[in-house]
């Protein structure tokens, strides 16, 4: 008798593509902190760690696929920054040290 598929293959043994809009749902499923799809649409183009590049994604109309066994680990491995605003930070100084050289 063979053995199942693994939980993480669908039914047609192909990828599980899941949209932006599927992402926040799917998330919290998985037990992870949930992300809007606003904010995982923001992590695609900003985040250089981001498992798909944005041109490498299915699009089947104005919509972009991916594959949730590429995109769950990242969300598991990803370090939340939550509340840190990254549009205050210092200035580096003339050696490299942060803030203002005195």
């Amino acid at each position: 008798m063979p053995d199942s598929p693994p939980e993480e293959v669908d039914e047609t043994g192909g990828p599980d593509l899941i949209s932006f809009a599927d992402m926040p749902a799917r998330l919290e499923a998985a037990g992870l902190k949930r992300v809007s799809a606003q904010r995982c649409r923001q992590l695609a183009e900003e985040d250089p760690d981001w498992p798909v590049p944005i041109s490498q994604a299915l699009k089947v109309g104005r919509m972009r696929l991916f594959d949730w066994r590429v995109i769950e680990p990242y969300f598991r491995a990803r370090k939340s920054r939550q509340g840190q605003r990254t549009d205050i930070r210092p200035k580096p100084g003339p050696s490299g040290d942060e803030g203002p050289a005195e």
